[in-house]
């Protein structure tokens, strides 16, 4: 009998065709009202690859409150586990997870969980 073993998914050079921006969040004080406010502060930038979902997937997400989201590889950089913001596709995401591979292994590759920013300074 012949042992399986599981080889990990690899992804096409060519299905890394979207930029995104990985970004967190710094507080300063407002200099007219004084006040705190938010400034996204880059901390990279790299080539991603969306992931498409099964329709199984789909409906696990939806009990979850995820059905919202999208998922996007990345070549594994660990600067990406500071990130709370993702700019992809003109517009602002907020980083909802992050599976990182650290394996040290070449091909390895992190998922990132995003949802669409909603209310004020959604585009920042």
């Amino acid at each position: 009998m012949k042992k399986v073993i599981a080889m990990p998914k690899k992804l096409l050079h060519s299905s890394f065709n979207q930029r995104i921006e990985f970004q967190s969040v710094s507080f300063a004080a407002n200099d007219l009202t004084g006040d705190t406010v938010e400034k996204p502060v880059s901390l990279f930038k790299c080539w991603c690859a969306p992931q498409r979902r099964t329709m199984s997937q789909q409906f696990q997400l939806t009990g979850l409150g995820l059905d919202d989201t999208l998922t996007v590889a990345i070549r594994h950089n660990d600067k990406v586990q500071e990130a709370t913001l993702a700019k992809y596709r003109n517009e602002t995401y907020e980083v909802v997870s992050i599976s990182p591979d650290d394996t040290n292994n070449y091909m390895a590759y992190d998922y990132v969980v995003i949802r669409k920013k909603k209310g004020a300074g959604k585009r920042g």
